[in-house]
């Protein structure tokens, strides 16, 4: 869907119709401004809305006289979102020494429980 169109849609819209999704900004003078996103040079400020709407939808009109909408799909670059460390899964796993050292670990973490245990007791 091109960035400027409308996701809503209408039943009684015209096979040759797209909705434009408008901008709209009520001034502190009390004139109103409207304008299509992306498209910078169409902006109209007018003293009412109606006014303004009407007067946008002609720029709008006679800016794509002449000119197609299409839609084209665009692949996106990849984010490699990946967790890194899967890169590593399983790179110990037929090293004969991986048991020792995961027991070795065990045995560590058991020492450093009952040292914290031994001298800062939870209340």
């Amino acid at each position: 869907m091109n960035s400027f169109l409308s996701s809503t849609s209408q039943t009684s819209q015209d096979a040759n119709e797209v909705l434009v999704n408008v901008i709209v900004k009520q001034q502190a003078d009390g004139r109103t401004v409207a304008s299509v996103p992306g498209l910078p040079e169409l902006q109209v400020e007018a003293s009412d809305r109606t006014t303004a709407l009407s007067e946008l939808q002609q720029r709008l009109e006679t800016h794509l006289a002449g000119a197609e909408i299409v839609s084209l799909p665009v692949k996106l670059p990849s984010s490699d979102l990946k967790n890194p460390w899967l890169a590593m899964a399983g790179v110990f796993k037929d090293d004969p020494q991986f048991e020792q050292v995961l027991t070795a670990i065990e045995n560590y973490r058991q020492e450093l429980d009952k040292y914290t245990d031994d001298n800062f007791p939870q209340a």
